[in-house]
C-alpha cells in the first residue's frame, strides 16, 4: 500500500481508496479525520494554497497518532 504521492490527488486517491476498501477498521476519529483531510485537499486543488498543504499534513499526524492500525502499515 505505500506508494510515491507526487502530488494532491495521489494522496486524496489513497484515501478514498483506503475508505472504500474498508478492509481495515477505522475508528470513528480516524474516519472524521480522513475525511477532513479530503475536504482540505480538494480545497487546496481549487486555491493552490500552500497554507492548506501544512493543514493536510496536521491532520495526517493527527490522524497516525491516533490510529494503531496505520502504525503497522508504516
Amino acid at each position: 500500500m505505500i506508494k510515491n504521492v507526487k502530488s494532491l490527488g495521489d494522496l486524496e486517491t489513497g484515501i478514498k481508496h483506503l475508505l472504500l476498501e474498508n478492509r481495515c477498521s477505522f475508528s470513528d476519529e480516524e474516519k472524521v479525520l480522513l475525511n477532513e483531510c479530503l475536504v482540505v485537499i480538494q480545497e487546496a486543488k481549487r486555491n493552490q494554497n500552500v497554507g492548506l498543504v501544512v493543514k493536510i499534513f496536521e491532520i495526517l499526524s493527527r490522524l497516525f497518532i491516533a490510529s494503531d492500525y496505520l502504525k503497522d502499515i508504516f
